[in-house]
């Protein structure tokens, strides 16, 4: 149905961005605010800007600054403005393009680790169906411009005049008509509907899983007598504010888990890759020992990665069930604020019976695949250390073995030359105790008549001696080194898998 075909007017029509933004984390701690906390009070500057607001809106954020600095600890709900006894920051607009006259109100409050704003755009008159774009201004409260981390609600509010149509039909009209001057957003579509405070009211979403881009509305009109009133005594508020909340931190919670899954499954591959390079690794021992002790060092990291996302994921499991068991809470709660049989909120508690649980089952589903994966990676690491290890020892093995060899030639090499300093000592002395010979008995000319001098013959008997003493080590040594090579042998045998 095109709010184009569907005439009608809407008294009073009040459009109410209820925007959800964190403001503390547990990396963080209760005391420490995440960057960009104070996003939602800019935009609210951003807003007054656009809309031209009486009075200008640039000096929120830090008023709402130093009255978080007073206090500064978790509330489940404290009421962030204050100004002159007033908690609510009333302004005034003209709208665009219809010169509407629009009066608005800024309500800001923490929801214990939320920043939640309520602000409220009203038409003191009565509008066409096609007029409700200006309460919606070029999109300015769409969530793609409003930009909270956890995402946001649109609560329209009106009463029909002369009205005798279809309901969801108008519903249908008003929504289309806040999203004529939107193109690049997914519009939303009717996914439920029931009653409160005796009126009926219709829930629209666009089903996107980035909480930054999902649009979710509730078109509520006023066509009972009590409803007015009742909605004015406002029992109701608090409990939608915080219902509201809940569902964003669900919707929020569940699409960061999807990411770490994302995340963990792509390191989870970079593993594979490893498995099936491992059956190919190469043959010669250094540069498989050298491959390997690289993965040594990759691959823990990357398990450290892998295990920090499942953690988290842990987390978020746990905050959804946290946030589930308050969303059933808080709906109780406004249920006993309802007029009772009169009143239909089934369409919320459909939220929880579905998509609540939907998200649970299916992080306890990835969690279970994740798991088994960090157990490989731990398994994947244990074995190539092992391997590492082994090589290592049997590259140790070798090292010693061709030590062992290297000293055992050196002490023979010592042996050798100690024989022969030893054999030139005794020459030196041979020559030395000669002498005597040399002056006692002259030397005379060579003959083979004459028997040899007494020095020749003590020299020549040294030499035989030093030779043979030199051949006699020698030969000892070489009797030695068979039974080093039985001794490296022995040493191999014992390194496992050697």
């Amino acid at each position: 149905m095109n709010s184009n075909q569907l005439t009608g007017k809407l008294a009073n029509p009040k459009l109410t961005l209820f925007a959800f933004h964190l403001c503390n984390n547990l990396a963080k701690g209760d005391q420490q605010t995440v960057d960009n906390a104070d996003h939602l009070w800019h935009q609210c500057v951003a807003l007054g800007n656009l809309l031209q607001t009486n009075p200008k809106l640039d000096a929120l954020p830090q008023h709402l600054a130093n009255k978080k600095s007073q206090n500064s600890q978790p509330s489940d709900y404290l009421e962030l403005y204050e100004s002159d006894g007033d908690i609510i920051l009333p302004f005034t607009t003209l709208s665009q393009p219809d010169k509407v006259p629009l009066e608005g109100a800024i309500y800001p409050v923490q929801l214990h680790d939320t920043y939640a704003l309520d602000l409220t755009l009203l038409a003191a008159d009565t509008l066409e169906i096609n007029q409700l774009k200006n309460l919606n201004f070029q999109g300015c409260l769409l969530p793609d411009n409003i930009q909270a981390s956890l995402g946001q609600t649109l609560v329209l509010f009106a009463k029909p005049v002369d009205f005798s149509g279809n309901h969801q039909e108008l519903a249908v009209a008003c929504v289309e008509a806040l999203f004529q001057d939107v193109q690049s957003l997914l519009k939303p579509y009717l996914i439920g509907e029931g009653k409160l405070l005796g009126s009926p009211i219709f829930e629209f979403d666009n089903a996107h899983e980035n909480p930054r881009l999902n649009c979710h509305i509730l078109l509520w009109l006023n066509t009972d007598e009590n409803t007015s009133e009742l909605e004015d005594k406002g029992d109701y508020y608090r409990p939608l504010l915080n219902l509201l909340c809940c569902r964003s931190k669900i919707i929020y919670t569940y699409y960061q888990a999807q990411r770490c899954n994302e995340e963990a499954r792509k390191l989870y591959s970079q593993l594979e890759d490893k498995v099936k390079e491992f059956s190919n690794l190469k043959s010669e021992p250094k540069e498989r020992l050298k491959q390997l002790e690289d993965w040594l060092i990759k691959l823990p990291q990357i398990g450290f990665e892998y295990a920090r996302h499942l953690r988290d994921i842990e987390l978020h499991l746990t905050t959804i069930e946290t946030n589930a068991d308050n969303y059933g809470y808080w709906h109780k709660q406004l249920v006993s604020h309802s007029l009772k049989e009169r009143d239909n909120l089934d369409f919320i508690q459909d939220f929880f019976d579905g998509s609540c649980q939907r998200f649970q089952k299916q992080i306890k589903v990835n969690m279970s695949y994740l798991t088994a994966g960090r157990q490989l990676f731990q398994q994947m690491i244990e074995t190539i250390r092992i391997i590492v290890e082994l090589d290592g020892q049997k590259q140790q093995a070798k090292f010693e073995l061709a030590e062992r060899k290297s000293d055992s030639e050196l002490q023979n090499t010592i042996q050798s030359v100690g024989a022969g300093i030893g054999a030139g000592i005794g020459v030196a002395g041979i020559i030395a105790s000669s002498y005597p010979l040399i002056t006692q008995v002259p030397i005379a000319p060579f003959s083979t008549s004459l028997p040899p001098h007494p020095f020749v013959l003590s020299l020549l008997f040294s030499l035989l001696f030093g030779a043979g003493f030199g051949f006699g080590t020698w030969r000892l040594t070489r009797k030695i080194k068979p039974k080093d090579r039985d001794d490296s042998n022995q040493i191999i045998g014992r390194i496992p898998g050697g």
